[in-house]
């Protein structure tokens, strides 16, 4: 059984299939970021392990359970990319695909996790197909991907499709201030700093994040009123220890912004809305986006931020 209430239906109809003999051999898992994929693939990956299976899945307590918790399991494969990398490579699938060669020597089958499968390149994706055309012996493949579109066609086509989709707002909320201990204003908060996202918002609570999201907020509103603020706003933003996080939310505002700026309704971008170059904000996201890219390299933070946010201040000339 998965912990997550809102996977509770893609679980049943995977027990039916399993339980009816209609499970496929590769499985592609994809929904959108914090939603719970990866733990939904790994409740799967240890339900078809388990050597003693109960009605809620994996017993937990098999010597099959206790070796995969511990990573020791011989069946049982993982695939992501190495450290410091952001593909995975066509030599690290030829590698998983020699193992799965192997006879399976404690559980049923074997099971490989690939997480998040749309970091293969293009040349790993070809590796893997012939795979799963022809599965070696009782093997099971779970590819788990955010961005589905990156997978080659001859990859999608191949798996039986299981899309996650994220909880209503009411249910996210009512799970995070749960989990998280919060009461509901706070998880809602950590619900939009998360754009959405119940599990990215149970992080941001756990490491005391939703400060430094609304600050950031208020930062942007001051550099649209005030466009001198942008270089000094800059240099803080460019201090923080995660300047991922912080591209993030700026992309995430711009694309806000847009939507909020087109409704007759704009919420709290009404004040802003009549003034605001809404042709703008669409392509400030994109650059927000560009520039996480390039957050990842050793160019200077406060340089790219210093240029996105000059052009944020431009919305309202």
């Amino acid at each position: 059984m998965i912990a997550l209430p809102w996977l509770e239906q893609n679980w049943e109809a995977f027990e039916t299939q399993l339980e009816a003999g209609r499970l496929a051999h590769a499985l592609l898992v994809s929904g959108p970021l914090g939603t719970g994929k990866s733990a939904l693939a790994d409740a799967m990956a240890a339900r078809l392990l388990c050597v003693e299976p109960g009605a809620s899945g994996a017993c937990g307590q098999c010597r099959s359970c206790q070796l995969r918790a511990g990573g020791a399991h011989p069946d049982s494969f993982r695939l992501a990319p190495e450290a410091g990398k952001t593909q995975i490579s066509v030599d690290a699938v030829r590698a998983l695909i020699e193992r799965l060669s192997l006879t399976a020597g404690l559980s049923p089958r074997k099971v490989a996790v690939i997480d998040p499968a749309d970091a293969m390149n293009i040349n790993a994706a070809n590796a893997l197909l012939k795979n799963l055309e022809e599965p070696p012996g009782d093997t099971v493949l779970i590819l788990v991907a955010q961005n589905v579109a990156r997978l080659p066609v001859t990859i999608r086509s191949r798996c039986q499709a299981i899309s996650v989709h994220p909880p209503s707002r009411e249910q996210a909320v009512a799970w995070l201030a749960e989990a998280a201990g919060v009461d509901a204003a706070m998880a809602a908060e950590a619900l939009e700093a998360a754009r959405g996202s119940p599990l990215r918002g149970l992080e941001f609570i756990s490491q005391s994040l939703l400060e430094p999201y609304q600050r950031l907020q208020q930062q942007l509103r001051a550099v649209l009123r005030r466009p001198e603020l942008a270089a000094a706003t800059a240099m803080e933003l460019g201090a923080e220890s995660d300047t991922d996080l912080v591209w993030y939310w700026l992309s995430c505002t711009a694309a806000d912004a847009f939507k909020a700026c087109l409704d007759a309704e704009a919420g709290e971008w009404q004040q802003d809305r009549a003034a605001i170059d809404t042709r703008a904000l669409g392509a400030l996201q994109h650059e927000a986006d560009r520039y996480r890219a390039l957050a990842r390299t050793p160019v200077r933070q406060d340089l790219l931020l210093q240029d996105w946010l000059i052009k944020w201040a431009q919305l309202t000339a």
